[in-house]
């Protein structure tokens, strides 16, 4: 039997190490807790693999051999997005423990899972059980910068007998949702594609005490005015159908046909506007149904008295499911007019993984004996994850994000994600830490711990 307060202080213990390893990206500097991450890994008896895709952007990967079954990938990055620690009532980068929360950057994304799946492989490899399948554990770098040229995907492509996996578990899902008094636990199938794209105009210099009609910030100014308030054309897929009928088979009747009727272009959004629901999954549900577009950087001139020739922003668009570059902007042009140029930095199409597998129905069976009041329903992410960079590398790849978290009510912590004072429970961890267990375990052939 496992001693579970053990196992709570254990792995509370490791993710307060990994936090106080600064790997904000840029530069990264992954390769300290991968260090960190072998050496404790190494004392467990393992043989990790620690590589390097350039200095200082590290990646650990270990095995628990098992047997013939194709193997299961507990899949991490480590490093975080920056912070400010003025800002913050506790250092970022300290890994303290205060009232039952552990703070700091990364405490929810995504160091958290990282110490719960190492803390399965570990226990898993101290009961000394006889998998079916080989297990894997694996921390990478370079998933918060977006291109990822240094995570899992380098591995794929230079050492990619480290990770090769037909089923993976990251980040992602495992939210808890009340939607009419019925409680639910997402697990990501899928997440929206990426496409950040460079909108800039072009315009004649000049003095800035001689104004003239041919300034650039204004032509980039009246292109993105024309964005403002724009709702682009409701795309729905497989997922989501699967997400609302989920909830909605929970609720009431004039609920669910208001539910079902989010799904309908032509009432989606009078159907959100009746709904009693929280105006967070309202937002949520606008922006997973259609592709987005974020004005988020600004870039003209250099000198308070000089007209600039260029302006240019950035912008971070995402596409729903079934959608493309050119489907994207076949959308966003008529908004723009002609006088912007557009260039694109940054592509990755959306991805949609099927919930009809054993590992699917694996976290299903296993929520269910932990949380039996709720419902495990498919979602769709607005963010990336680290699939982005596996699935169009290994298109059979069943990549699903599940990290699940019990939200009390009133309780904010889920909205800190790269944000101020960033936190997360010990009893939230531990939670996580025993369903992912139980579901590896099962998963692998050992059925659920009694």
């Amino acid at each position: 039997m496992i001693d579970w307060e053990a196992t709570q202080r254990e792995v509370t213990g490791y993710l307060q190490d990994l936090i106080r390893i600064d790997t904000t990206n840029p530069p990264g500097n992954e390769i300290e807790a991968a260090r960190f991450l072998g050496g404790v890994l190494q004392r467990e008896g393992f043989e990790p693999r620690i590589t390097e895709s350039a200095p200082g952007r590290g990646n650990v990967t270990a095995r628990l051999r098992g047997g013939t079954q194709p193997p299961l990938l507990l899949l991490g990055h480590t490093d975080v997005v920056a912070a400010e620690p003025d800002k913050w009532t506790h250092p970022p980068f300290g890994g303290e423990l205060r009232d039952g929360y552990v703070w700091g950057r990364g405490a929810l994304d995504m160091k958290n899972m990282v110490a719960a799946e190492l803390m399965v492989t570990l226990l898993l490899k101290r009961q000394g059980h006889s998998l079916d399948r080989d297990l894997i554990f694996a921390a990478t770098a370079d998933e918060e910068a977006g291109k990822g040229d240094h995570g899992p995907g380098w591995l794929l492509d230079h050492h990619p007998a480290q990770i090769e996996a037909p089923f993976i578990i990251t980040e992602g899902g495992g939210a808890d949702l009340e939607v009419g008094g019925a409680r639910f636990f997402t697990c990501q199938t899928g997440q929206k594609g990426i496409c950040r794209f460079r909108a800039t105009t072009s315009g004649r210099p000049g003095h800035g005490s001689m104004p003239h009609d041919e300034n650039a910030v204004l032509r980039l100014c009246r292109s993105l005015g024309g964005m403002q308030g724009v709702q682009l054309p409701l795309h729905s897929s497989a997922t989501m159908a699967a997400f609302i009928e989920g909830v909605a088979a929970h609720q009431d009747d004039e609920t669910a046909v208001l539910l079902r009727q989010v799904l309908d272009p032509r009432h989606s959004e009078s159907a959100l506007r009746q709904l009693s629901i929280e105006e967070d999954l309202k937002a949520e549900l606008r922006a997973v149904l259609r592709n987005t577009a974020s004005v988020t950087m600004l870039q003209a001139g250099s000198k308070i008295n000089v007209i600039p020739a260029s302006a240019t922003a950035w912008i971070d668009g995402r596409l729903a499911p079934g959608q493309t570059q050119e489907s994207f902007f076949a959308e966003l042009r008529p908004h723009m007019g002609t006088a912007v140029e557009i260039e694109v930095d940054q592509y990755s199409p959306p991805l949609e993984a099927g919930a009809d597998t054993e590992l699917y129905r694996t976290i299903v069976a296993v929520m269910g004996t932990h949380v039996p009041e709720a419902t495990v329903v498919p979602a769709i992410s607005n963010g990336g994850t680290d699939a982005k960079h596996i699935c169009p590398r290994r298109p059979d790849t069943q990549v699903y994000g599940f990290m699940p978290y019990r939200q009390a009510p009133g309780e904010e912590e889920m909205m800190l994600v790269h944000g101020h004072d960033e936190r997360t429970s010990v009893e939230n961890l531990l939670f996580a830490t025993r369903v992912l267990y139980d579901i590896v375990r099962r998963f692998c052939g050992l059925g659920q711990e009694e």
